[in-house]
């Protein structure tokens, strides 16, 4: 007699479904080597398309441009942004002196005295104080209504305008390639200057900047030395720049601005025309009040500014979280006035009730706060470095 088994017996549809898992499972294993080699062949792929910004596998720039090194799938390479920041610290490459009088001599023309003594011809050009290239309405203007609070002054020559910043609470660097003119820097703390010649290689500073400040450089260097300092210039969310329209000493890159707005929006600047004309407006009224300079009694005419100063905006650094105080204005609204207030603060009573349900803004986004203190204090270090 035949024994039946007691247990649970599958069903034939159960014993269908087992049979295909198993084939399923089987054609998984069979096929895992290939998958396996997709996956890796799409990481490589990724990574080839990445930037990382890591100090450890950054190799010398070309040409002012950070080159990061990342291995793609033919084997390795480099892949450059050229819109990148720059990052980590970088060498300064002071000027090569000579002790030739000829040169010297040469920098003497049109009862002018150009500085740069010892200096190489494509350095130096400046002078004890160009009044043209001065303007504090205008210094003023950026710090109050677009609050800047940091600044890099690129071809500062002697500080003049460096030592402004300094006074004034701005927090600001200085770099300059003439030896001559860093010698007779007027800055009080001389640690705030970087000699770079850049004419032997790109420079920048270790941190980004509100804004830069360039009044006579750009016609002084080459094109072909651009990216030299235009890797400082990737330092900065706000460019504020002057070119010359004549000549000069060694103005080697003499161009109308259309050119220059044309060339630095190829480098990924916006040129920003409202901003230009507000920066040179400003200095238009202060050219025709015809303010007296009180270190020298000279009118400040702030030709430079008012005739060829253009701003730019550099997104990639006014995009960081540290630069978003820029622009910064009250956003309440002022019923009576119809324009801003401070939130927080009613400017009538009718006002009061919303006042006191909104959110002040941080104090860190307010403007630095500007004294005629701080005036005085630069005009004593101004005075104090020019003849009388």
């Amino acid at each position: 007699m035949t024994t039946v088994p007691t247990g649970r017996m599958f069903t034939p549809t159960q014993v269908v479904i087992m049979i295909c898992c198993a084939l399923l499972c089987q054609s998984f294993i069979i096929s895992f080597p290939n998958l396996m080699a997709v996956s890796e062949s799409i990481t490589k792929t990724t990574t080839s398309a990445m930037v990382f910004h890591d100090d450890d596998v950054i190799a010398t720039p070309i040409a002012g441009i950070p080159s990061t090194t990342t291995t793609t799938s033919t084997g390795g390479g480099n892949t450059m942004n050229p819109f990148d920041i720059p990052i980590g610290p970088t060498q300064n490459l002071p000027s090569i002196q000579h002790t030739n009088d000829t040169d010297d001599n040469e920098r003497e023309k049109h009862g002018v005295t150009y500085g740069g003594k010892g200096d190489k011809k494509h350095l130096g050009g400046f002078t004890e104080i160009d009044m043209q290239g001065i303007s504090p309405a205008v210094w003023k203007y950026i710090v109050e209504e677009w609050t800047v609070q940091s600044i890099l002054d690129v071809g500062c020559g002697r500080g003049i305008s460096t030592s402004w910043f300094y006074t004034h609470g701005v927090r600001t660097e200085c770099v300059e390639g003439s030896h001559d003119a860093i010698t007779q820097s007027m800055l009080p703390n001389k640690e705030l200057i970087t000699e770079h010649d850049f004419s032997r290689g790109p420079w920048w500073p270790s941190t980004t900047f509100d804004a830069i400040w360039s009044v006579e450089f750009l016609e002084h260097v080459n094109i072909h030395n651009h990216f030299n300092y235009i890797s400082t210039f990737r330092k900065a969310a706000i460019l504020l720049v002057t070119s010359s329209h004549w000549g000069g000493w060694h103005h080697v890159e003499v161009h109308q601005d259309e050119w220059w707005i044309r060339k630095y929006e190829s480098y990924g600047f916006k040129y920003d025309a409202k901003l230009t004309q507000e920066i040179r407006s400003i200095a238009t009224k202060e050219h025709l009040k015809k303010e007296v300079f009180p270190p020298n009694g000279k009118n400040i005419t702030a030709q430079h500014v008012w005739v060829s100063m253009k701003v730019f905006i550099n997104p990639v650094v006014a995009a960081l979280p540290q630069h978003n105080h820029l622009f910064g204005e009250f956003g309440c609204f002022n019923t009576a006035t119809k324009g801003k207030r401070e939130c927080g603060k009613a400017a009538n009573t009718n006002e009061q009730h919303d006042a006191n349900i909104e959110t002040p803004l941080d104090k860190s986004y307010y403007p630095l706060t500007l004294t005629p203190q701080q005036d005085e204090d630069w005009y004593t270090i101004v005075k104090n470095n020019i003849g009388s």
